[in-house]
């Protein structure tokens, strides 16, 4: 038997102004065959538990391509036509394929990513068995639904468990091709837009929905999974839903799933926010904790510029008021601000230079434009910003951040780099010589990745709600084709 194991994912913030470009499923671009193969087997991702499957099964694994793009903006139409057209024609001499998707990607001209990759796929190869790996933030199409076989998604957030749900997709996939498992998928929708923060898996109110559906599964559905949606990408299909997969028995997945979906409404209120914490109080806060016993630094976590929702990385709203309330011994970044970068290089190390960073990078979808902060400090460092994740979340996962400069202003230690990334492992400051536990606050932008590794080193974390196209606020955005009603936008009978 010979599987096509690919790799094809883009989680679209259709606000953010950040382009996805074929050389950003990178980092240099996608990788092909062996070299796909052996970056990705060992990882943190989905496409890891499908080959690691697909190898128990002894089959012949061709990897065609594997393309991970940050959160960013739809995908340029070029880049979606190439890519597909790779997956495709692996379709044609394949038994069978194994895709590690995200769920929710939108193209220049195709809103519904996914959906529209796997028709075409099925349009060359009619009837193909296709196993896809989910995030749990996907906006599912039916069309989508109708041209997969098996599909799960992750059932942790912050997601620790992505090759685990590779295995899940690739051994629901293996039962059907031995015809042990007849997969009838039956999809129920909410009318909701949840605050992604709510959906953190190990408390209320998610951790009810995921218990309703391993419950389900323990009473034997082969898979259900609730799908919280990503918000901020602006489609027909955005919202939460939950797909139950029944072993030939519709009506019974019907069931499960309308039975979580209900549970989901009955807790609506639980999954917003009616009002957020101004700027200024969060600093407050973090400032009084600061000031206390403890040991480890206050982590300001700026929810609303983070690239792993699309956030550009260059908003300077959070370091600006702590700096504004008199906190020092602060360590912020990185900012994405290549021009600072370039300015800081041309001093050289030890220079001292008066510079305005960020709040370069114009962002139509926000009401109030981002602003450059200027600072006064020398340069203390000049490095390339390549690491590679050491988990426990997107383990393995390479990252080049390009050049970065480190600045010192005396209260504010700031790394400025040329790309993005989001705060996922303590490296990201390490490699410069920078130990977060040395400060008394990190300023950093996430929304919940950061918690499984940053947490575990700081006494507190204190969410800021600074500007950004990665905002919970989603009254701050301007919807036009999301279906309605739909709650909190619409807070009545939604």
């Amino acid at each position: 038997m010979k599987l096509a194991v690919g790799m094809f994912k883009h989680e679209t913030n259709t606000f953010s102004p950040v382009p996805t470009r074929w050389e950003d499923f990178g980092p240099g671009g996608p990788l092909f065959g062996d070299a796909a193969h052996k970056a990705f087997r060992h990882s943190g991702y989905g496409l890891s538990g499908l080959l690691e499957v697909a190898e128990e099964m002894g089959a012949e694994i061709a990897v065609p391509i594997a393309a991970r793009a940050l959160p960013s903006a739809p995908v340029e139409r070029e880049a979606f036509e190439r890519l597909s057209d790779i997956l495709c024609h692996a379709a044609l001499s394949c038994d069978a394929m194994l895709l590690d998707l995200h769920g929710a990607m939108v193209a220049e001209g195709v809103e519904d990513g996914e959906g529209e990759l796997l028709a075409r796929i099925r349009r060359v190869r009619p009837g193909l068995p296709i196993g896809v790996s989910l995030d749990s933030h996907a906006n599912l199409s039916d069309l989508f639904i109708a041209n997969c076989t098996v599909m799960p998604g992750y059932r942790t957030y912050p997601h620790t468990d992505m090759p685990a749900t590779g295995r899940m997709a690739a051994r629901m996939l293996r039962d059907v091709l031995k015809e042990r498992l007849d997969p009838i998928t039956v999809v129920r929708r909410c009318p909701m837009l949840p605050d992604m923060v709510k959906c953190i898996t190990d408390s209320e109110p998610m951790s009810l929905l995921i218990e309703a559906a391993a419950k389900a599964e323990r009473d034997g559905m082969p898979c259900v999974t609730v799908f919280t949606g990503f918000p901020l990408a602006d489609t027909a299909d955005t919202g939460l839903c939950v797909l139950a997969t029944s072993n030939g028995d519709p009506a019974r997945a019907a069931a499960v799933a309308q039975e979580i979906v209900d549970l989901a409404w009955s807790l609506r209120d639980r999954f917003t926010t009616p009002t957020f914490e101004a700027l200024a109080d969060s600093i407050e806060r973090a400032a009084a904790i600061g000031a206390g016993d403890g040991e480890g630094p206050v982590i300001l976590a700026d929810m609303s510029d983070n690239c792993h929702s699309g956030g550009t990385m260059d908003s300077m709203a959070v370091v600006a008021a702590a700096l504004d309330r008199g906190l020092d011994g602060i360590l912020a970044g990185p900012i994405c601000d290549p021009e600072a970068v370039a300015r800081m290089i041309e001093a050289g190390v030890g220079a001292s230079i008066t510079i305005d960073v960020g709040g370069k990078r114009p962002i139509p979808a926000l009401k109030e434009p981002l602003h450059p902060l200027q600072l006064t400090g020398t340069v203390r460092s000049i490095a390339l910003g390549r690491f590679t994740v050491e988990g426990p979340i997107f383990t393995g996962m390479p990252v080049d951040l390009g050049r970065c400069a480190v600045l010192e202003t005396g209260r504010l230690t700031l790394l400025v780099s040329e790309a993005r990334v989001e705060a996922l492992d303590p490296l990201q400051y390490r490699i410069f010589g920078l130990e977060p536990t040395r400060f008394r606050y990190v300023v950093l932008k996430s929304k919940t990745n950061h918690r499984p590794t940053f947490l575990p080193l700081a006494r507190a974390n204190v969410e800021c709600q600074g500007p950004g196209v990665a905002t919970l606020d989603l009254h701050a955005l301007d919807f036009r084709h999301v279906r309605r009603p739909i709650f909190p936008l619409d807070r009545s009978n939604a």
